[in-house]
């Protein structure tokens, strides 16, 4: 374990908001019987820091195409007022395809395209079973060709103003009511990561407990194959210092 964030440092106040949502994620997803596990970045900084990357400024969160629709259903009633659940009209930077929770106050930074940006968010990602892993059927292609979108980047151009007229009919939830499940998911199939990591159901499951942050939340019953299959199996070696590269450039705080 290294050394976290500076404590007074923007960075550090992201961190501990961040904290605040996923805590109040895992009480919601406890009180209405929703499994979700921490994912991606934050299941790294768990196993190799105990809590966050020091360097980062998310949180990624996965569940079930089955508790993630449950979960989309009730979140906004459940959040205290501050938090937000992201729409086309309340969002950071772009409305994606995926269920964002956001805090729109305290923080400004600038993007990769050095638009001036505010909020922070915490993404929760749904995950669909597969019928063979690292390959897409022609069902698949098919289904991830016309739902997927990739907010905000390419979202305003024409085959993405059809794409997104397409997603509101969600024909990524139509394609799962006849999806069956396998030994095998990935990432949704509306999402622009559908096939990046293809992960063993037995990895995930039984879902188990892990420690970040000095919190207890739900992680894969293998951490450690579940991260060799994304990030490979020197995931335990720190990157070069040039590579130690934040979401938000020139965070800092707002007035």
């Amino acid at each position: 374990m290294i050394q976290i964030a500076d404590l007074n440092s923007p960075l550090r106040a992201v961190q501990l908001t961040l904290l605040e949502m996923m805590l109040i994620v895992d009480h919601i997803c406890k009180t209405e019987g929703i499994s979700y596990w921490i994912t991606d970045g934050t299941l790294l900084g768990s196993e190799r820091h105990k809590g966050f990357i020091p360097w980062d400024d998310d949180a990624d969160i996965g569940m079930l195409r089955k508790d993630y629709n449950k979960f989309k259903k009730i979140v906004a009633s459940k959040l205290p007022e501050k938090f937000k659940v992201e729409t086309e009209e309340l969002h950071t930077h772009g409305k994606h395809n995926w269920l964002k929770i956001i805090y729109l106050d305290d923080f400004e930074w600038i993007d990769w395209h050095g638009i001036q940006r505010k909020g922070i968010s915490l993404d929760i990602f749904p995950y669909d079973y597969v019928r063979k892993p690292n390959k897409k059927t022609l069902i698949e292609k098919m289904v991830f060709r016309i739902a997927s979108i990739r907010y905000p980047d390419d979202a305003n151009n024409l085959k993405n103003k059809l794409r997104r007229l397409i997603n509101k009919s969600r024909v990524h939830d139509i394609y799962n009511l006849f999806n069956k499940e396998s030994g095998y998911v990935t990432y949704g199939i509306e999402t622009p990561y559908y096939g990046y990591a293809y992960y063993n159901v037995n990895d995930i499951f039984p879902l188990k407990e892990g420690i970040f942050e000095n919190h207890v939340f739900k992680i894969p019953h293998n951490p450690h194959n579940y991260l060799c299959t994304v990030y490979g199996e020197d995931y335990m070696k720190l990157p070069e210092e040039s590579k130690r590269i934040s979401h938000m450039a020139n965070l800092r705080f707002s007035n």
